[in-house]
């Protein structure tokens, strides 16, 4: 029977025999790839899609024009890092958790890899004058 209260169906970790889709980003099933030639698929034009506002929003202008490689960037994989977890969801291995943030944050993922690995800046300025600020309030 169904209802109006029946729970909501997380398409954004599902797997099939072709696919894992974990936190929005498609795999092939088989290998973990995003970029897959036995299978063969490439996903980074859809899961492309998934980031691109936030990326848009963390990268310059100009970074986002010149750096970010969007449909030619380097494929991301999976591979030994997904298990089922409850009800057959995709997990992280580390954690055993679905959609898990720490393993699977594509955005931060892709964001450190035009970058070179670092993690977003923080302008040290800006706290270095809300800190002044607080010090005059004293």
């Amino acid at each position: 029977m169904d209802s109006q209260f029946a729970p909501e169906e997380d398409y954004n970790n599902v797997v099939d025999s072709y696919s894992v889709t974990i936190n929005g980003f498609m795999f092939c099933t088989r290998h973990g790839l995003e970029v897959c030639d036995k299978c063969p698929t490439d996903n980074r034009a859809a899961n492309n899609m998934v980031v691109e506002d936030s990326l848009k929003e963390r990268f310059t202008e100009d970074e986002y024009n010149t750096k970010w490689k969007g449909d030619e960037r380097e494929p991301i994989t999976v591979a030994h890092k997904w298990v089922r977890v409850g009800k057959g969801k995709p997990g992280c291995m580390a954690h055993k958790e679905v959609a898990c943030k720490e393993c699977f944050d594509w955005g931060e993922q892709l964001y450190r890899g035009v970058h070179g690995g670092r993690k977003p800046r923080v302008s040290r300025l800006k706290n270095k004058k809300e800190k002044t600020h607080d010090e005059r309030i004293e």
